[in-house]
């Protein structure tokens, strides 16, 4: 009988080795699985802020077009109300 208790208490031990083994396994998986995701978070969040950021200096840029370009108009009025009025001076001479 106690040749069947050892016998059973192995099984019993083995059974436990196995289920850890086995649930130690899947938890490997789950966290290799899980490692893959983050790193493709991290290149999904990378690749949004450097898109983010070329907007911004695109956005930047074309601010700075705009500017220039009513610099520009705003000295054409100039030099064209400068015109205008020297002509208007020369008329009265």
């Amino acid at each position: 009988m106690s040749e069947q208790i050892i016998d059973i208490a192995s099984i019993v031990a083995i059974a436990g080795l196995i289920v850890s083994v086995i649930t130690l396994y899947l938890n490997q998986r789950k966290t290799k699985k899980e490692l893959e995701l983050a790193k493709e978070y991290v290149h999904t969040l990378s690749r949004l802020v450097e898109s983010y950021r070329t907007g911004m200096r695109t956005n930047q840029q074309l601010q700075k077009e705009k500017f220039e370009w009513e610099k520009l108009k705003t000295i054409g009025k100039a030099f064209g109300w400068m015109i205008e009025h020297s002509e208007e001076d020369d008329d009265y001479e």
